[in-house]
């Protein structure tokens, strides 16, 4: 019996025109960044790690809200902002069409299929991140269920190594708070969050260590919460957040 492909990875080219990218811009600037502020001001730390940076780098760090992807963009300099991806399950909100739309306007998230299907996606991004463009990611796979770091899956290196590029940990607290995974509608709370010096592999270093390093970077950023670790996802989860997403 023969084997089935995955479905092709299906990203329109719209979301990276500059004439999109100019709108993104203005809508982040003028709506979603001061809508976000409203309910939970920011504070970047340690943002200067980031700037000597040249070229794409993947930008990783814990999952705790589902806003996490709009404070990691916010807390970049605009040209990695401006020319970013933002990594989410395709089986999520890619399901209804007019919410993939509106993240895509709003942020660019790219569609990663769960298990089964995730290489030709990935292949796609290692491609943009040799044109210059970044990658948000986060590497748990799932948002946590209790504010705490989850176990890191390798996707993150997978790009970073085989594209040649810089891994920028970060760790972003607060938003658990905010709008955690149970909550449909947020509460006003602080939050932060603070890069890490950009990481590289080693020679030798394969994917599996690679990651582990990561998010032992991200553990080390959240000081003492990072000792504690996320439950983790229920066996046989079905659900997009489940525990083979991002390998």
């Amino acid at each position: 019996m023969g084997t089935t492909s995955p479905p092709p990875v299906t990203v329109p080219s719209w979301t990276q025109r500059g004439s999109t990218r100019g709108a993104r811009a203005v809508l982040q600037t003028f709506l979603i960044f001061p809508l976000m502020g409203a309910f939970s001001p920011l504070t970047v730390i340690d943002r200067y790690r980031v700037k000597p940076l040249k070229g794409g780098a993947v930008f990783v760090s814990n999952h705790s809200s589902a806003l996490d992807a709009v404070v990691m963009l916010q807390a970049l300099p605009n040209r990695f902002r401006f020319r970013a991806f933002v990594v989410a399950a395709a089986d999520s909100i890619f399901k209804r069409k007019w919410e993939a739309v509106l993240t895509q306007l709003l942020i660019n998230t790219f569609p990663i299929p769960r298990a089964g299907g995730a290489r030709p996606a990935l292949d796609r991004l290692k491609d943009h991140l040799a044109h210059r463009w970044s990658v948000v990611i986060f590497p748990e796979g799932t948002l946590s269920r209790t504010g705490n770091i989850g176990t890191f899956k390798k996707g993150a290196a997978i790009l970073a190594i085989d594209a040649g590029v810089p891994i920028v940990p970060a760790y972003i607290d607060g938003l658990y708070e905010v709008f955690p995974r149970f909550r449909r509608i947020p509460r006003r709370h602080p939050a932060s969050i603070t890069f890490g010096d950009a990481l590289y592999p080693q020679p030798g270093e394969d994917y599996d260590r690679f990651i582990a390093r990561t998010e032992q970077a991200v553990r080390t950023l959240a000081g003492p919460k990072g000792l504690l670790r996320d439950a983790p996802a229920p066996t046989g989860s079905g659900s997009a957040e489940g525990s083979n997403y991002w390998y």
